[in-house]
């Protein structure tokens, strides 16, 4: 068969979640899953059953789904098995209390196919932290944010947006690379707003980047050490507030997924919805406006907790 036999089914598959975004209808969605029954699509089904319940909770109407993939790697194991590595841009528009909004997401996906008598179909589909490409910086939808967005402090909110709207689908090459960035480009958010670096000789003491090699603290690339000396304050000055409600553009959310006490993830508010409500940008999963709760994430679990952080001017 040739490729474009086992392509079908993943194009249809990320395809169909754009008019799964604005139907919600998730069975249509697994038409191309060799085992219904399994356990990573019960995930996915579940996932999108928390989505639609989001966008009931926020009032959000969703208007369109955009998403282009591209092929990163393939791989014919056996002449019934293929795996292949695709990099997804998704982009969704919506609409809350009459204003358009856009939220989007870069992630990487392994993707496993296997021929059967119908075709060939999905056995399974696993999200991976992002692959850099070049190309990528060509995805971008920057828009920046207006003067009267921002205050005018010591803590520049305005740079520091504008730092991850920009940077959001991209490496900035002066950084390392991580393949769980998520840290590190929080910290070169809030390094971009002004905020010092504390330097140290040792990695798990102040918040430094040196460059390669390893020479950078914990607490710049790792989301539980930046937890960690937030809660410290440190010289971003960071104070703790109890809701999502009374953060501010450029402040921080951590994210302890299972709720077990070990931190995960971090992310940056770069603008509000209509009731208030933060939107992130993140790496890892790459992310622009994302609704801050992440209860759309693969990663996502009832035991979730957050942590809000403030940073001063």
């Amino acid at each position: 068969m040739e490729k474009r036999g086992w392509r079908q089914p993943v194009a249809i598959w990320f395809r169909g979640q754009n008019q799964l975004w604005v139907e919600g209808e998730p069975d249509r969605l697994f038409a191309w899953v060799s085992d219904g029954d399994a356990e990573w699509v019960e995930e996915e089904r579940q996932r999108w059953v928390r989505l639609r319940e989001q966008q009931r909770m926020r009032e959000l109407k969703p208007l369109k789904g955009e998403t282009r993939f591209r092929v990163l790697r393939e791989e014919q194991e056996e002449d019934d098995k293929m795996e292949m590595n695709v990099a997804v841009h998704q982009r969704y528009l919506y609409e809350i209390q009459g204003d358009l909004h856009e939220q989007e997401e870069l992630s990487s996906y392994r993707i496993q196919l296997r021929e059967g008598q119908d075709g060939w179909s999905i056995v399974d589909c696993t999200v991976m932290p992002y692959q850099f490409e070049e190309a990528s910086r060509g995805w971008s939808y920057y828009h920046p944010p207006s003067e009267g967005d921002a205050n005018t402090s010591s803590y520049n909110r305005m740079r520091a947006v504008q730092y991850a709207e920009t940077w959001w689908n991209g490496a900035n090459p002066r950084y390392q690379k991580f393949e769980d960035d998520c840290t590190n480009f929080i910290s070169q958010c809030i390094h971009a707003g002004g905020v010092a670096m504390e330097f140290s000789p040792r990695r798990d003491r102040g918040w430094w980047y040196r460059g390669s090699r390893e020479n950078w603290s914990y607490s710049w690339a790792v989301a539980n050490s930046l937890k960690n000396y937030l809660d410290r304050g440190g010289t971003t000055r960071a104070a703790r507030v109890s809701s999502p409600q009374e953060l501010q553009l450029g402040d921080i959310i951590c994210y302890d997924f299972d709720g077990n006490g070990h931190w995960q993830h971090n992310t940056i508010v770069t603008a509000f919805d209509p009731m208030g409500m933060p939107l992130v940008n993140a790496h890892t999963v790459n992310a622009r406006r994302r609704y801050w709760d992440y209860r759309d994430s693969y990663a996502w679990t009832p035991r979730c907790q957050y942590r809000y952080y403030h940073i001063p001017g």
